[in-house]
């Protein structure tokens, strides 16, 4: 059953809005796997819910699974072709490539093994804070979009009263919720490394976050050998530094490659060549790269659950303790991730109606993905803002805000 598009949409939507429709699914015509699997998700969708998909599911289909799934498409294909026997895409930003790429590997019949890792970058720097403390301060003295001294010392693991005791020994009281600018905060920190209370607390709580999320670590398999990658969104490399530190301290010879779809930097002294991109980097991209919004890109490209804080130990098995708080997207999150996977199911359908689903995916659709993302995040109508322009974000490591 074909998507008949604008039609039926909610009365009072603008012309611009049933324009901008069309136009998507206009752009992909380009790829008729990829249009194919969304027409027919809508109609599968309609039959059995006796109701329209929702617009802002039908919206996601159209603009992010595309990309999503060749995306993942080229990580399989290339960890394949470099020896790597698994692969584990990290939460939460992972999730949705996740459900792709075990998929994929059935369509494919690859062997490769594709985990979900429950990590954060709260959650691995914490524990290796203490192994390295000049690194520790850099990872906690940087900048963000409201960032004040208490929620910088909250990056060190402290509790309230040892904020307080900190706050206190540094006279910060009166501007311990100031927001602050990366000068200031570069400023801040030169007052931090002055503070042995500080250095005391952050070892004390990085020492007792080790054991359990080394446990973690090793229990998934990653102290094991190399032979695997980590899979993420992307931006800055520092979430794979972190894990690599706390592996290295078990196992020194295992050095982490990372695949992501986008890099704006690499970290400090890191080799480069251990981050592969997709769809830009400091290098390559720049004009996809200035279209792209990543902040946008997480709230939409995520999983529903609450940030992971720390481990725990139970019965001899290693967990994930997940901040109570779901994802306050959480609702859209699993509505897409629902359709995804209905999608995926069409896409990857063994009757191959047109025989177009492996060219469409090993294409290279790094052009075709930026037209869709372009409008989406570039250029947005009445449509993209109705469907996701309230949703909520944060960039600090703790996720309080």
């Amino acid at each position: 059953m074909k998507e008949k598009g604008g039609k039926g949409m909610k009365t009072g939507k603008s012309r611009a809005c049933e324009v901008r429709y069309h136009e998507y699914l206009t752009i992909l015509q380009e790829r008729p796997a990829f249009r194919r699997a969304f027409d027919e998700t809508c109609g599968e969708f309609q039959i059995s819910q006796e109701s329209r998909m929702p617009l802002d599911s039908r919206l996601y289909l159209m603009v992010f699974a595309p990309a999503l799934v060749s995306f993942v498409n080229w990580v399989m294909e290339q960890a394949v072709m470099t020896g790597k026997d698994r692969l584990y895409f990290l939460s939460r930003d992972g999730y949705q490539m996740y459900l792709v790429a075990r998929q994929l590997a059935v369509y494919k019949d690859m062997t490769i093994d594709c985990r979900y890792l429950h990590v954060s970058r709260y959650s691995m720097r914490l524990p290796g804070y203490h192994l390295n403390m000049e690194r520790c301060l850099d990872s906690i003295c940087v900048g963000g979009i409201d960032v004040t001294p208490l929620k910088i010392l909250r990056r060190g693991g402290l509790t309230e009263q040892e904020c307080g005791n900190v706050i206190r020994e540094l006279h910060m009281e009166e501007i311990q919720d100031k927001v602050m600018n990366y000068r200031q905060v570069q400023l801040l920190r030169e007052q931090l490394v002055k503070s042995d209370m500080l250095r005391q607390y952050i070892q004390k709580h990085s020492m007792e976050a080790y054991d359990n999320a080394i446990g973690y670590l090793k229990q998934e398999g990653l102290c094991r050998d190399d032979r695997f990658a980590i899979v993420d969104s992307g931006w800055v490399g520092t979430l794979q530094c972190a894990i690599e530190a706390l592996i290295q301290s078990v196992t020194p010879e295992i050095q982490v490659e990372g695949y992501y779809f986008g890099m704006y930097e690499y970290p400090r002294g890191a080799e480069r060549n251990r981050f592969h991109t997709y769809f830009f980097s400091l290098e390559r991209g720049l004009a996809r790269k200035a279209c792209f919004s990543n902040s946008l890109f997480e709230t939409v490209v995520s999983a529903a659950e609450g940030t992971t804080m720390a481990y725990g130990m139970e019965g001899g098995r290693y967990y994930p303790i997940l901040r109570e708080q779901n994802n306050p997207n959480a609702g859209q999150l699993a509505q897409n991730a629902e359709a995804l996977q209905r999608y995926l199911k069409y896409l990857l359908s063994e009757k191959g109606n047109h025989g177009t689903e492996e060219y469409d995916m090993m294409a290279d659709n790094k052009k075709f993905i930026a037209e869709l993302m372009k409008k989406f995040m570039s250029e947005p109508t009445a449509l993209e803002y109705e469907c996701y322009g309230k949703n909520l974000f944060s960039d600090d490591v703790t996720d309080e805000n």
